[in-house]
């Protein structure tokens, strides 16, 4: 999923507080997590059954650098698994174009596949954690923590992150994530601020590049939720020595891709996801009904 390899700074809420940690899964009252996670599941396989049934429109803007837009679909690569396809807008002749010749520095690839973290072969790679309930893009939310489960491999158990999920509808609402890279880098800032004892090399002022991403699923249709936009930002910090100074802050860049104008192939009704959704327990076995309807 990495484009330049991107993740909001956390910088209030983690770096002051709690960064993603613990070594097994946890729950801090309901729902039961176990449930939860089956219905995750089930939200993966939906998702998995409409990538290749959409065309949307994708802005990508670098501040600093350029903006450009793009015709965006999913197809299967050559390897069997998902990947984005971009061409010119409306151009006719189907030639796909790469953000990096577009001079794009940083972009997220497959802002759609966050889902794919719940799928049933990937729970055994991630510890996953209940954090609460809040208020996102006006829903009543659970808040679920994710982080990989050594040995960490491309493509597969590569974020540390945070989900929210439509309490109602299990449906993604936000992620806000960070590589193994950055997390660890972002671990260092925030026991330094935390005032953890450092080494005389670190007594010295010392500098931390952290790199974050957050996705939002503004974007609904039938019941399913979509990506509406990625904000990527990379911060340097500034962390004075025991020699003094002052903390300083500052944006390297920012790169935000809006997803809109989505065009639907063909779709499951919402009475086919909520039913599909509202059972207890994954089935390997079962499938939506075929030949969904067209909108």
């Amino acid at each position: 999923m990495w484009g330049g390899r991107i993740l909001l700074p956390w910088v209030a809420a983690t770096l002051l507080g709690g960064v993603v940690g613990g070594a097994q899964v946890e729950q801090s009252g309901d729902p039961d997590l176990t449930l939860l996670l089956a219905r995750m599941e089930r939200v993966a396989r939906l998702y998995s059954d409409v990538a290749l049934r959409f065309v949307s429109r994708e802005t990508i803007a670098a501040s600093p650098g350029p903006t450009r837009s793009f015709d965006y679909v999913y197809i299967f690569g050559e390897d069997g698994k998902f990947r984005d396809y971009r061409t010119r807008v409306g151009d006719r002749s189907g030639k796909e174009v790469h953000p990096e010749d577009a001079g794009m520095p940083r972009w997220l690839n497959q802002a759609f596949s966050w889902a794919f973290i719940f799928r049933s072969n990937r729970h055994e790679r991630y510890h996953f954690e209940l954090d609460g309930e809040e208020q996102v893009l006006g829903r009543a939310a659970y808040r679920l923590r994710f982080e990989p489960i050594p040995p960490i491999e491309r493509n597969l158990n590569d974020w540390y992150g945070t989900v929210w999920i439509d309490r109602s509808t299990s449906q993604i609402l936000r992620v806000e994530a960070q590589t193994p890279e950055d997390f660890e880098e972002h671990w260092r800032l925030a026991r330094r601020l935390g005032g953890t004892p450092v080494s005389p090399k670190d007594a010295l002022r010392h500098y931390y590049s952290v790199e974050s991403i957050k996705t939002q699923f503004g974007v609904e249709k039938n019941g399913m939720t979509f990506p509406s936009e990625v904000l990527i930002e990379r911060s340097l910090f500034t962390v004075p020595g025991r020699s003094g100074g002052r903390f300083d802050s500052r944006f390297l860049y920012r790169v935000r891709q809006t997803y809109d104008d989505y065009r639907f192939f063909s779709v499951h009704t919402a009475d086919d996801i909520r039913a599909f959704l509202s059972r207890s327990a994954p089935n390997p076995t079962q499938t939506l009904p075929d030949n969904p309807r067209s909108p």
